[in-house]
């Protein structure tokens, strides 16, 4: 594999920009081609968002959410997921080999520390702009699909609430789908919203959640270092694919929220969490998408992130 590697680099530099593609899409065949050696099936890992069992729509409202007990209806709901993988009974883990469909979901190779390194990443849409979603757009997107090995024993799933981070500083115009999605993407140093959860709360005061890196300095060009990167990996015991599906329950995440706190302006500027350690409404948000510890942590039955 090293020779065959190193023989593709000296081809791309003979040949140009069509050498190296031709090599990243070796790269990107051979996973796919040792699943066909022993078997494979594609599977699709459905995710919904709901509210206390009731599906999350864009025209409803959803009484008595949070500590405050506000009504909340829904603005824009999107994340990016990669590295999805199924886990078996034994422990051994399989990450799927994504079905590049142009749009939603895509494999692609990455340099980390000098080696090359496989990444896959899919965007997850719920919100279909109708009602108080206007700002949207009718598609929608609830699952990853790819091909694992044929087994009959997972019993477990896994995946990051990211972006691989060498893709994550990139100018949102000049990458391929999923990344080209102008509201995820926050800034060149900051990078991409991982999760984006906007709301309205009590009449017309909008609320968010948008989970992303924080502390980030530098530019792509030299590099960025971000002081948190603030990508969860959660693991979720259970699931049976076909059988079982990821939930996301926003009255789950909101459960100790105080909707009429007002922030100070300084370290609490906006009505939500940014994902900063200083704002206090992160506190009980960011634990439930894998960050820190807290009271309640995805997987748990009254979990945001749960086996349905």
């Amino acid at each position: 594999m090293l020779l065959a590697g190193m023989a593709a680099r000296g081809l791309s530099a003979a040949l140009g920009w069509e050498g190296a593609r031709k090599h990243l899409l070796l790269v990107l065949v051979a996973p796919a081609l040792l699943l066909a050696c022993g078997g494979e099936r594609q599977v699709a890992i459905q995710f919904a968002a709901q509210v206390r069992g009731e599906p999350l729509r864009c025209d409803a409202s959803y009484e008595k959410i949070g500590a405050s007990k506000t009504t909340l209806q829904l603005l824009d709901f999107k994340a990016y997921v990669r590295g999805v993988a199924l886990v078996r009974e034994n422990g051994e883990k399989y990450p799927l080999v994504l079905e590049q469909d142009g749009h939603w979901q895509r494999e692609t190779v990455v340099m980390r520390k000098g080696r090359r390194h496989r990444e896959t990443v899919a965007m997850l849409d719920f919100e279909d702009g109708a009602g108080t979603c206007n700002t949207g757009s009718p598609e929608t997107h609830t699952e990853v699909v790819g091909l694992v090995p044929d087994f009959d024993d997972y019993t477990g799933v896994e995946f990051t609430l990211g972006v691989p981070p060498e893709l994550n500083h990139k100018n949102v115009e000049w990458v391929e789908p999923p990344l080209n999605v102008p509201s995820m993407w926050w800034s060149l140093t900051n990078g991409y919203r991982f999760l984006r959860l906007d709301v309205r709360a009590g009449g017309n005061r909008p609320y968010v959640f948008h989970l992303r890196a924080d502390g980030c300095t530098g530019t792509p060009d030299i590099g960025v270092n971000c002081s948190a990167e603030n990508q969860g990996t959660i693991f979720l015991k259970g699931f049976v694919p076909g059988q079982s599906r990821i939930v996301f329950d926003l009255a789950a995440l909101f459960a100790q929220t105080d909707f009429e706190h007002s922030g100070d302006g300084m370290t609490d500027p906006v009505a939500g969490c940014l994902s900063s350690a200083d704002d206090p409404e992160c506190a009980s948000l960011l634990p439930q998408v894998g960050l820190g510890s807290g009271p309640i942590t995805p997987g748990r039955a009254d979990a945001f992130i749960r086996v349905e």
